[in-house]
């Protein structure tokens, strides 16, 4: 089978042995039809000069089950699922994926949206974090594809929600999906932001940008709300002063990729799930959550889709995207028959 790995800072498709059950009886193989690219991210890891040359790219897929494990008895070949989580989903014709990173599909309609499960699943998990109640005020500070998406979540919970981006296009995307958008250096925005909040500041704030600024956190923590919440999701330096923090007496919130049960192995690769009455959003159940919202139409996926390529056009995919990565949000890698 064809898979798609780093060598030489560049994305090059290779061959590699079909995966197999193996002893694990809680495995699941996956023939897979789309995977997402998450452009900043992958193209970050191709040119860190620290990866070493066979690194799988990928971590988000969607297909085709082709066979079970033994202790697997809530999916069947044929069923169509959607993949989450390194090391087990990578870009690859083929994967086998443990049950618990495997969220399954009433049909095949929604395949092709499926694939950004990955993170469709993490933009859940960061606005659970928020803890917030329908009628509260929420900034959303970059509009990638997470995003994206984390504000058209918030704006289906009922929160208000604001949203900023650098880039004209994604502040128009953004208002397309109901949200009430600007651009980032618009000359009115701490008028705007006032009249926004009435003067009390946003009740959350989702820092969903990446940025090498070491005062995003601080200019942007300065409009939150008395006793706010401010959610960290991007990747940005986290310095701000101890009296702003002080003053705002603000929870300082970090959410972690899909939620509980990431990176735990006894949960992801040995089937052990965590008590749904002590636990009641898994990583697990935030993907299964992910798919409801998009067979229900809840969220619109297919107008953040910008890119889709054939998987063999890597590694001019990715050359594509190198030249014009900030254009691009949603990217979809198709396998053909």
């Amino acid at each position: 089978m064809k898979q798609i790995v780093v060598k030489r800072r560049a994305a090059v498709l290779e061959e590699a042995e079909k995966p197999v059950l193996s002893d694990n009886p809680y495995r699941v193989l996956v023939k897979v039809k789309y995977s997402s690219i998450s452009p900043g991210t992958e193209l970050n890891i191709i040119q860190h000069a620290d990866v070493p040359d066979g690194f799988k790219l990928g971590y988000s897929a969607s297909g085709i089950v082709t066979e079970v494990g033994s202790g697997v008895t809530d999916l069947a070949p044929g069923d169509f699922v959607a993949c989450y989580g390194a090391p087990y989903v990578f870009h690859a014709e083929q994967l086998s994926v443990p049950r618990q990173l495997c969220a399954k599909l009433s049909s095949e309609a929604r395949l092709r949206e499926a694939a950004f499960v990955g993170l469709g699943s993490v933009a859940i998990h960061s606005v659970r974090r928020m803890s917030l109640q329908f009628g509260e005020t929420v900034w959303v500070v970059g509009l990638g594809l997470l995003g994206q998406l984390i504000g058209q979540l918030c704006h289906q919970a009922n929160y208000r929600v604001f949203a900023t981006d650098m880039n004209p296009a994604r502040v128009e995307l953004a208002r397309a999906c109901g949200m009430e958008a600007y651009p980032a250096d618009d000359g009115q925005l701490d008028e705007r932001i006032g009249q926004f909040t009435e003067g009390h500041g946003f009740d959350a704030i989702s820092l969903v940008a990446h940025s090498s600024n070491s005062k995003i956190i601080e200019s942007t923590m300065e409009k939150l709300a008395f006793r706010g919440k401010y959610a960290l999701v991007g990747n940005v330096p986290i310095a701000f002063p101890r009296e702003l923090f002080f003053q705002k007496e603000a929870d300082f919130i970090i959410a972690r990729a899909a939620g509980p049960g990431r990176y735990d192995a006894q949960y992801e690769d040995q089937g052990i799930d965590y008590p749904k009455s002590y636990v009641r959003w898994t990583e697990g159940r935030n993907m299964a959550e992910f798919v409801r919202q998009l067979e229900t139409g809840r969220l619109d996926i297919g107008r953040l889709i910008t890119d889709e390529f054939s998987i063999r056009e890597v590694p001019e995919a990715y050359k594509a995207l190198q030249r014009d990565a900030k254009q691009s949000l949603g990217v979809l890698l198709r396998y053909d028959a």
